[in-house]
């Protein structure tokens, strides 16, 4: 009886990581970091303000920006007087007649499926069969709420229950598809908002998202959750502040960590992560 064939080894993924905190600490410019640690970034930016990694050569760092949805001054203008006329009731049940107008949740959904660089012009294809010399950065979390409730109900101004529920349930898909079918390196960023833990009944700093139910498991998604914090002109990272859901795999618990992806990625290593490209 012949032996049954022996697999392939097959090397550590590589990490995912949610980097949380308020505007202005430090989150983008982080990124440069991964890039003496031999890995390119790949961002998908939601947001304006990515300038600060312009002076970085299109070879070394990559980005897409899905821009947000703008409505122009008649809808706006339509919708306040529907506002100011209807019942609260109404309203809610309303359906924008501009609803198609808000794509701009499957133009970020196509972005992954085959990605292509704005600065270079080039395409990478899916995302899911990168390397781990390569990351992929995604810049913020706020922008992918945005358009995944405007792909549920364009411009109306009362969501119900139901209405947060799917646009939830799109994001939560998101999140899932790429935590597990990535190889390489996925790092997400996202504003920090308190909410209840509906598990403990305690008030946290989580990442915001849609509804009260998502922000508490993402962190099981991630290997590392890590705060960024700004004091004064001092940048730096947290694994153990209190009264934020943090997680920390290749991280020491504690405070005042360096802004940089380096020890994640040294940490990663040592576990037997090796950067290396995706296999033909």
């Amino acid at each position: 009886m012949s032996a049954a064939p022996v697999s392939a080894p097959s090397s550590l993924p590589g990490v995912n990581v949610l980097l949380i905190g308020p505007s202005g600490t430090g989150k983008t410019t982080a990124i440069k970091t991964l890039i003496d640690c031999g890995i390119t970034p790949f961002c998908v930016f939601t947001e304006p303000g990515f300038e600060v990694l312009g002076d970085i050569p299109p070879d070394k760092l990559h980005w897409h920006y899905v821009a947000p949805a703008t409505t122009g001054w008649a809808s706006m203008i339509g919708m306040a007087e529907k506002v100011n006329m209807l019942s609260l009731k109404s309203l809610s049940d309303m359906v924008d007649s501009d609803k198609s107008k808000y794509n701009q949740f499957v133009s970020f959904l196509k972005v992954f499926n085959n990605y292509t660089c704005q600065r270079e012009g080039k395409t990478y294809g899916d995302v899911c069969s990168w390397g781990t010399d390569r990351a992929l950065v995604v810049d913020t979390l706020t922008g992918i709420n945005t358009m995944a409730m405007g792909a549920v109900v364009g411009g109306k101004p009362v969501r119900n229950q139901s209405d947060w529920g799917i646009a939830q349930n799109l994001v939560e898909a998101w999140f899932q598809k790429l935590c597990s079918d990535t190889r390489c390196h996925f790092i997400v960023m996202a504003h920090a908002e308190r909410e209840v833990d509906m598990v403990s009944g305690q008030t946290k700093v989580m990442a915001s998202t849609l509804g009260k139910a998502l922000a508490p498991k993402l962190p099981r998604l991630f290997s590392d959750v890590v705060l960024a914090v700004k004091d004064a002109d001092k940048f730096s990272w947290s694994t153990a502040a209190t009264g934020v859901d943090l997680k920390a795999r290749n991280l020491e618990i504690k405070d005042n960590l360096p802004p940089d992806f380096g020890p994640i990625i040294a940490s990663w290593k040592k576990r037997g992560g090796t950067i290396e490209a995706a296999k033909p």
